[in-house]
């Protein structure tokens, strides 16, 4: 149950109290919070203290409003707690250019496991996600989608249960920096052949090239984001 708050930190306690009662499963995904008004009689606090705190926790993906419905908790899922950090953190230009780096350490790793351990299955869905990528910039886009299911596939083609999960436990991060990658290029087709090679040889289960492509893919993209960077 709430409880009057007292004069001091009224923002981190309110957030706090409105924690605690999800961790403990009195308030649970879908449940309907108190009104502003209802929530600032009841913690003895003044609406606009409300309003910060639910802002916050909203930042947080914690709640969600509803336009003319009210404000609900979320389901907490990986999703909901990184999309929100993920979007904080992509306005950070070093941190940006720094996960290309994570990305080298993990994705030529998962790129040459793709190659050893790929399938006619695997093959297709890889195929499936260039076709979406080249669609994309033809139709004048970034082919942002293509890329990050071309790079999903892998993780699955990989077939290693850790990597896919840190896949997607930082898959809005990792989308993040394969956008700032793309606006990046001069010219979006060289992205799509560099994808194509990469792909090439996976399909014929050659994972050193492969893995050697999908390095100079990203020191590309490094350098690119590193000159982008550099010119503002």
């Amino acid at each position: 149950m709430l409880e009057p708050m007292k004069k001091s930190r009224l923002y981190e306690g309110i957030v706090k109290q409105i924690t605690d009662m999800i961790r403990s499963g009195e308030l649970k995904a879908g449940d309907r919070l108190p009104t502003e008004r209802d929530l600032a009689v009841e913690l003895n606090v003044s609406r606009t203290a409300i309003r910060e705190a639910l802002r916050s926790m909203e930042l947080m993906g914690m709640i969600e409003s509803k336009v003319g419905g009210g404000t609900f908790i979320r389901e907490l899922t990986l999703d909901s707690l990184m999309d929100p950090l993920a979007n904080i953190l992509s306005q950070n230009d070093r941190l940006t250019i720094e996960l290309i780096e994570v990305r080298m350490l993990l994705e030529v790793e998962i790129t040459k496991l793709a190659a050893q351990r790929i399938t006619e299955k695997k093959i297709q869905a890889l195929e499936k996600s260039l076709q979406l990528m080249q669609k994309e910039i033809d139709a004048g886009e970034l082919g942002l989608k293509g890329d990050n299911a071309f790079h999903l596939e892998l993780a699955k083609a990989a077939d290693n249960l850790a990597m896919m999960s840190i896949t997607r436990l930082c898959g809005e991060l990792l989308s993040n920096t394969r956008k700032a990658a793309l606006e990046a290029l001069d010219d979006r087709r060289i992205g799509v052949r560099h994808h194509q090679a990469i792909f090439e040889a996976v399909k014929a289960g050659q994972a050193k090239e492969a893995a050697d492509l999908m390095r100079k893919h990203l020191e590309m993209a490094y350098q690119n984001l590193s000159g982008h960077q550099t010119s503002k």
